[in-house]
């Protein structure tokens, strides 16, 4: 018997919050990455690169794994639920990786950045949630102006 759809307007078929949830997003995100060929598999060199924002982070798998391999390199990861964000954010100061930060945002509004604060956007996966409606926004605020 189908439910009637969430309120806040999350469309998330599983339960989000749960561990069992966590855990495969993060296995899944290993394995995206190595499928990939690797964090940045279109650059060879990411030197230039200070501040990243990854949108849409779940447990924070991606970050992680870029702050570790980049101590040098500002990570910041923004997702939608708050128990993964602190599960992400637990994960970092377990890690040491003092350059990854972790805030709870929604991708489906403005991110609360200042203009031209990243020099790279990561986003995996938004197809899920995002309508099409909101990727022009999504695009054009990414863009440096």
């Amino acid at each position: 018997m189908p439910s009637d759809p969430p309120r806040n307007g999350n469309t998330y078929i599983l339960d989000a919050e749960s561990g069992t949830e966590m855990a495969r997003l993060m296995k899944q995100d290993r394995l995206i990455t190595q499928g990939m060929g690797g964090l940045f598999p279109e650059r060879d060199d990411i030197s230039t690169m200070h501040n990243i924002l990854d949108i849409a982070s779940g447990p924070g798998g991606w970050v992680l794994d870029v702050a570790y391999t980049y101590p040098k390199v500002e990570v910041v990861g923004v997702d939608i639920s708050r128990t993964m964000i602190e599960y992400a954010r637990a994960q970092a100061w377990t890690q040491g990786l003092n350059n990854a930060q972790f805030h709870v945002m929604d991708a489906l509004k403005p991110l609360a950045f200042p203009d031209n604060s990243f020099d790279l956007v990561n986003a995996r996966f938004l197809v899920g949630f995002m309508p099409a409606a909101g990727w022009p926004k999504l695009i054009d605020a990414s863009h440096p102006s």
